[in-house]
């Protein structure tokens, strides 16, 4: 048998790539996944109150609203530009014209306190937010004082296998699942019960779905 050349050596990871490539099918697969992991584990109903912190444009709140009850939702940003009504009703025309905008209470916080009101909430989500926030502990604490008892907390994070320096779009470090497992521990959060999430990272990137109650 001849020795394969090194030129094809060389392309055989280009045409491995190349195979592996994605469909808009197969992507609209994974979000559909997404989508029913968190709707599997969060089960809102009409006695809800709930607040979504880090809602930005509202893409992932607004296309998750459309499997509950319409309820209202308090919504919480540091970044009026892009949390707002005018982004909100373009995200309600495109995944869920059945919910009114005003279903949306929008409210502005800090980087360490939501500014929501205390021990009023009975679910409160954070959808690939946390590795975002720069006062981890701080808030958390907030979200805790937030939360009525027994309410619970959803996390929703894309991680990596080992730490990372940036992580493509956000430009900020993910956390392992480590690194946020014990974040969570640090602040008294117990993890109920997690899931994989269907993820278009390859390899070194995953998605976790974390449903939690405060210890």
């Amino acid at each position: 048998m001849k020795p394969i050349p090194a030129l094809l050596l060389l392309l055989f990871p280009l045409v491995a790539f190349a195979q592996k490539k994605m469909t808009m099918e197969d992507i609209s697969k994974l979000k559909q996944g997404r989508l029913d992991t968190m709707v599997s584990l969060m089960h809102i109903t009409t006695t809800d109150i709930v607040a979504d912190i880090g809602t930005g444009k509202g893409y992932n709140l607004v296309r998750l609203s459309k499997y509950y009850p319409l309820i209202r939702y308090y919504v919480e940003d540091i970044d009026s530009s892009s949390c707002n009504r005018r982004n909100l009703q373009k995200m309600i025309k495109a995944y869920n014209p059945a919910i009114s905008i005003d279903s949306f209470v929008i409210t502005y916080g800090t980087y360490t306190s939501t500014r929501l009101p205390k021990n009023y909430f009975t679910k409160v989500m954070m959808t690939a937010v946390l590795h975002e926030c720069d006062y981890k502990d701080e808030m958390l604490a907030d979200i805790k004082s937030i939360l009525k008892p027994g309410g619970l907390l959803f996390i929703e994070e894309p991680h990596t296998k080992r730490p990372m320096p940036k992580a493509k779009g956000c430009h900020l470090p993910y956390l392992t699942e480590d690194e946020l497992k014990a974040t969570l521990a640090r602040n008294g959060i117990e993890i109920l019960e997690e899931k994989p999430i269907p993820d278009a990272g390859a390899g070194e990137r995953f998605r976790k779905f974390y449903k939690c109650s405060v210890i």
